[in-house]
């Protein structure tokens, strides 16, 4: 061989051998974490590696397995692992184990344990109580919630009453001196408007005041109260219209009124507001009579079981409702 060839070839190889000298240190060198290895096994089952997964699956070979006391056998070739393997702990969730090796690289495996249960069986959920089923005639009471033992409880009848024919829900009533908003003694006016004359003070027709509306004694004032009060779970309580207090009314006896359903009526004061407007004639000083609809509302009376008009500023009986109506009834005026 020529020596200008051999000098060239020499160099040549030279390089090579630089270079594969350079690719041996870095690859020794090399710092990437999967070079750090471990196998664990549990119960001389080894577990599969995906990454940085470990599965551990006793199903095939142990009937039942306690997942909450387990020791596992970890040969890390050198590294050190934390926590304890070695330590029984519980397999029910993964574990995470990180593995040390001599030049202080570090990996994270996370062991999952699968294996069958012991026939432990969690207690079952119980189920919520189921209230009775509502029919579509006569009365019921109305569902209150579950008690302690998940049983079901309805409110009073002192306190609300559902119309199983119409769907509503009517306020009760409780007997006079309990000191409750609806003991049977009370009596209120119906204003229901700050804008048009509503109040006959015994010589002319004045505007109700804002005070006097929301009085207590009002009918729009008591509502606001009973919803603040939250009555059978609900806040939207009002006056009930004509056509649904009307359906209320039972024939053939005095009062009118089914009394097993709703206590504590008041026989002498049989006469219950609504909302509905009554047109009634009005006496003036100019006029002998006009028809005058602002000033009066329309009234129940549960005694012989008619309705009429009255003036607002009267005193009468009050029995809120609540709900949409599936029904309306009418009655005839006073005869």
């Amino acid at each position: 061989m020529d020596m200008h060839l051999t000098k060239i070839f020499v160099k040549q190889l030279a390089a090579l051998g630089v270079a594969a000298c350079i690719g041996l240190l870095s690859a020794c060198s090399s710092s990437d974490p999967t070079k750090v290895e471990a196998d664990f096994q549990i119960n001389s089952v080894k577990g599969s590696v995906s990454g940085l997964e470990v599965t551990i699956d006793l199903t095939a070979k142990e009937a039942c397995t306690d997942l909450t006391n387990l020791v596992a056998d970890v040969e890390a070739y050198g590294a050190s692992v934390s926590p304890n393997p070695k330590v029984a702990r519980d397999y029910s969730q993964p574990v995470k184990f990180t593995v040390t090796a001599p030049d202080g690289t570090q990996v994270v495996y996370t062991v999952t344990v699968k294996g069958n249960s012991c026939g432990y069986t969690p207690p079952p959920t119980p189920t919520s109580c189921t209230p009775a089923a509502i029919g579509t005639t006569g009365y019921s009471l109305v569902f209150k919630g579950c008690d302690a033992n998940n049983v079901a409880t309805y409110y009073d009848k002192t306190e609300c009453v559902r119309d199983n024919r119409t769907g509503l829900i009517w306020q009760g009533q409780t007997a006079a001196g309990a000191g409750t908003l609806r003991d049977n003694d009370k009596r209120y006016t119906n204003y229901d408007s700050t804008t048009v004359p509503q109040k006959w003070d015994g010589s002319e027709v004045q505007i109700a005041s804002q005070e006097e509306v929301d009085a207590a004694n009002n009918s729009i004032g008591f509502k606001n109260v009973i919803n603040a009060s939250n009555l059978c779970g609900g806040n939207d309580w009002r006056v009930p219209a004509l056509e649904e207090l009307a359906c209320l009314v039972i024939t053939g006896t005095s009062p009118t009124i089914d009394q097993v359903w709703f206590p504590n009526m008041v026989t002498s004061k049989p006469q219950f507001w609504t909302s509905t407007s009554s047109e009634e004639s009005f006496q003036t000083a100019y006029s002998p009579f006009v028809m005058r609809v602002d000033l009066y509302a329309s009234y129940v009376d549960f005694k012989y079981g008619y309705s009429e008009g009255a003036s607002r500023s009267a005193e009468k009986s009050l029995r809120l409702v609540r709900g949409t109506a599936s029904k309306t009834c009418s009655l005839a005026g006073a005869a």
